[in-house]
C-alpha cells in the first residue's frame, strides 16, 4: 500500500497551551518524515507539490482547481510548526496522514474546500470529513488522517457474519454474490461488536457515516462494503479516543522518536523496524504454526529502529542515519563486521565507473554467533516439524566443511555499474487476425538496453568455483574456458554473454566484455585513484558512490514503470555525486552517512529537499 493512499484531516482545539503538530501523531505510526524548517517550502507552489508521487493521492482527494496559482505560503499553514508525514500498519488496520500547524483557518479552507463540518464529541475540537478522509483542528494544530481496515480483517469478519446467518458459500453460489439477503445496518454493527475482542472495541466517538444509514437487503459484496465502513469508523473512533482522551501519541509512546524531534536539522526520519516485522503480512504462517517461536524471534528483533537527519548545506544534502538494535541482534552484526578489507577488489573497479560499492563482512564469525543466538530459541520450540528442522541444522553444522564453505566466500565483495549497451535480440509479438478472430505469435528482431555490471567477491578457495564451471562445461557447450576467463554464451536476454573471472583471490561475474578480455588481472593505472580507494578502505562495512548525472542518463527506461521514469526524468540535468559511508558496527548501533554533493549552488533548497524525500519514498516502496 502506498505511504499516503488517501488522507483525511482531523482538527483539534486546545485549551490553555497551544498544541504542537507532532503531538497529534498516533502511536500506531511506524514511519515518520518530519520537516522542521518548513519555511524552505514557502516558494514551492501547491501545483508543483502535488506532482510528487508521495502526494499523488492526496492531490486526487483534496486538491482541485482552487490550488491554481497558489503557493504553500498562501494555504494557511503555520511555518513555525513541523510538518509530520506518517504511516503505520497494525494487525487489523492501517493509518496514514500528516500533521501540521494552522496560521489562518480561513485561507486553509479556501484551498481544502471539500470538507464538511460534523459534530465533534471531544471538547475543544472541530471535526470535518470528506468521503473517508477526516480533518480535525485543535487550537493551531491539525491532523489529516485516514484509517483503513486490512483486507484480511474485512474478509474474515464478513465471512463470519455471512455464515452465522445461515447463508451458503458465496463462491460456490454466484446468486448469493449479487442477490440480496436481508441485513439491517444496526444489526450489522451489533454483530461486528460480538466478533471484536474487547481491546478493539471503541469507546467514545462520534457517529461517522456508517452502514446503519442504509438498512436494506444486501448481497455478499454489499455486506462486505458495510463491514468495511463500520470497521473503518470503529478503528478511527478507537484512535481518536487514544489520541484525544488518553492523550497517548507517538511522542509519549517512543522516547527515541521524542529525542529525534529535538534535533535542529531540516528534517528527521523515524522507522520502527521491530513493529514492521511484527505486523508483516508474509509471516502469518509462521505466526500460526509456531506462535512461541515467533514471539521469541520478536524479542531478538526488539529495539530495531532506524533514525535519520536531513541536513541541507550550501552545496550538498546530507542524510545521516543511525540503525539501532537490541543486544542479541547487535552481537551478530558486530561479529559480521569484524573483518579485514580485501584490497584486491579495488583492482577491478574502474575510476570512470558510473557507480560502485564495496561490502566487507566476516561470514564465518557472523554464522557462528547467529548459531549461538538463534539455535537455543529454535530448540525450545515444541513442534515436530521444527524439531526436524533443528536436527537438520545441527547435523549440517557438524558435517559441512565450514572451512571450505567460508573460504569460498570470505565476505568481501564489490559491485559496479557502467552505463548501458544496446544488444541485438528477438522478441515475440502477438498479432490479432481479424478474419479468424485469433492471436498468433511472431518472432521479430529487436534491440534491448543491457546494463553493464560487474559483481565479484574474495575467495581463498578458487578451486571450488573452478570445479563447478568445469562441470557445467561438460553439460553444455555454451560454457567455455577461454584461459583468462570463462564465458557463458547467450546468458543475458538470450543474446549476450556472461563472463566469469577467477584470479587474484577473486571470483567475478560480469557482462563487461572489455573487463573480461583486456583486464582480467585488474585495471592497473585505470583503477580507482589512491584517494578514492582510501575512502572505501576507511569506511565501515560498506562504501558506495554514484555519479548522479551519468547514472540518470544511463538508466535503461525499460527497467522501470512509467511513473518511475517520470521521477527519473524529473531528476535529469542534476549534477553531482552521491557517497555512502558507514561506521564500524557496535553491539547496539551502526551509523550511515549519505551525502549528495551538487558541486554548485541551487536556486531552491526546498525543491531539492522534496526531490530527495520523494526518492526515499519510491525506494521505500
Amino acid at each position: 500500500m502506498k505511504l499516503f493512499p488517501v488522507i483525511a484531516f482531523v482538527l483539534f482545539g486546545g485549551f490553555v497551551l497551544a498544541q504542537k503538530s507532532e503531538e497529534l501523531i498516533p502511536k500506531d505510526a511506524v514511519t515518520v518524515f518530519s520537516i522542521n524548517n518548513i519555511s524552505l517550502l514557502q516558494k514551492v507552489s501547491l501545483d508543483d507539490l502535488v506532482k510528487y508521487e508521495f502526494m499523488e493521492e492526496v492531490q486526487q482527494e483534496l486538491f482541485d482547481g482552487s490550488t491554481s496559482g497558489k503557493t504553500i505560503k498562501e494555504s494557511g499553514i503555520d511555518f513555525d510548526q513541523k510538518l509530520n508525514v506518517f504511516y503505520g500498519r497494525g494487525e487489523t488496520h492501517e493509518v496514514s496522514g500528516f500533521t501540521f500547524g494552522i496560521k489562518d483557518k480561513k485561507l486553509l479552507f479556501e484551498v481544502f474546500d471539500d470538507f464538511e463540518q460534523v459534530k465533534s464529541p471531544y471538547p475543544g475540537t472541530e471535526f470535518y470529513t470528506s468521503y473517508f478522509n477526516n480533518l480535525i483542528i485543535s487550537g493551531n494544530s491539525a491532523l489529516l488522517i485516514r484509517v483503513e481496515p486490512n483486507i484480511n480483517t474485512v474478509d474474515e469478519m464478513t465471512d463470519s457474519i455471512w455464515y452465522a446467518r445461515g447463508n451458503e458459500n458465496p463462491w460456490y453460489n454466484e446468486d448469493a454474490m449479487y442477490d440480496g439477503t436481508e441485513t439491517e445496518g444496526e444489526v450489522l454493527e451489533e454483530e461486528i461488536y460480538e466478533e471484536m475482542d474487547d481491546e478493539s472495541k471503541p469507546g467514545s466517538g462520534y457517529d461517522f457515516p456508517s452502514a446503519s444509514e442504509n438498512p436494506n437487503e444486501k448481497n455478499y459484496y454489499e455486506l462486505r462494503d458495510s463491514v468495511q465502513i463500520v470497521l473503518q469508523n470503529q478503528f478511527l473512533n478507537s484512535l481518536c479516543d487514544e489520541l484525544l482522551v488518553k492523550k497517548m501519541n507517538l511522542v509519549k509512546f517512543d522516547a527515541r522518536f521524542a529525542e529525534q524531534l529535538t534535533h535542529t536539522s531540516e528534517g528527521i526520519f523515524y522507522l520502527d523496524n521491530s513493529r514492521n516485522v511484527q505486523e508483516a503480512r508474509g509471516l502469518w504462517y509462521f505466526q500460526t504454526m509456531f506462535p512461541t517461536l515467533y514471539k521469541d524471534m520478536q524479542e531478538v528483533y526488539t529495539g530495531n529502529v532506524l533514525l535519520g537527519d536531513l541536513i541541507l548545506n550550501e552545496t550538498s544534502v546530507e542524510f545521516k542515519m543511525e540503525a539501532r538494535y537490541g543486544e542479541a541482534l547487535g552481537s551478530i552484526y558486530q561479529k559480521m563486521n569484524d573483518s579485514k578489507f580485501d584490497k584486491n577488489i579495488l583492482k577491478y573497479i574502474n575510476e570512470n565507473n558510473t557507480a560502485y560499492f564495496t561490502y566487507n563482512v566476516n561470514m564465518r564469525e557472523a554464522y557462528e554467533q547467529a548459531y549461538k543466538v538463534i539455535m537455543p530459541i529454535l530448540t525450545d520450540e515444541r513442534n515436530p516439524q521444527m524439531s526436524a528442522n533443528v536436527l537438520t541444522i545441527e547435523l549440517l553444522n557438524e558435517f559441512v566443511n565450514k572451512d571450505a564453505l567460508f573460504g569460498t566466500y570470505k565476505g568481501s565483495m564489490f559491485g559496479s555499474f557502467n552505463g548501458v549497451k544496446k544488444i541485438k535480440t528477438t522478441k515475440i509479438e502477438f498479432i490479432y487476425d481479424e478474419n479468424t478472430f485469433e492471436y498468433y505469435e511472431k518472432e521479430v528482431d529487436a534491440e534491448e538496453d543491457m546494463p553493464i555490471f560487474t559483481l565479484g567477491f574474495s575467495t581463498e578457495r578458487s578451486d571450488i568455483p573452478e570445479k563447478v564451471l568445469k562441470h557445467l562445461a561438460r553439460l553444455t557447450s555454451r560454457f567455455q574456458n577461454m584461459g583468462d576467463y570463462w564465458v557463458y554464451e547467450d546468458a543475458i536476454l538470450e543474446a549476450a554473454p556472461l563472463y566469469m573471472i577467477s584470479k587474484n583471490g577473486m571470483f567475478i561475474f560480469t557482462n563487461d566484455e572489455d573487463l573480461a578480455k583486456n583486464h582480467s588481472n585488474g585495471y592497473g593505472g585505470d583503477a580507482l585513484s589512491a584517494k578514492e580507494a582510501k575512502k572505501a578502505k576507511k569506511s565501515g562495512f560498506m562504501y558506495g558512490q554514484i555519479d548522479w548525472a551519468k547514472a540518470i542518463e544511463g538508466f535503461p527506461r525499460d527497467f522501470f514503470t512509467d511513473q518511475e521514469n517520470e521521477l527519473i526524468d524529473a531528476m535529469r540535468g542534476k549534477t553531482g555525486k552521491m557517497e555512502l559511508t558507514t561506521s564500524k558496527t557496535s553491539k547496539d548501533k551502526t551509523n550511515f552517512d549519505l551525502v549528495y554533493n551538487f558541486g554548485g549552488n541551487y536556486d531552491n533548497s526546498g525543491k531539492y529537499l522534496l526531490d530527495l524525500l520523494n526518492s526515499i519514498y519510491v525506494i521505500s516502496k
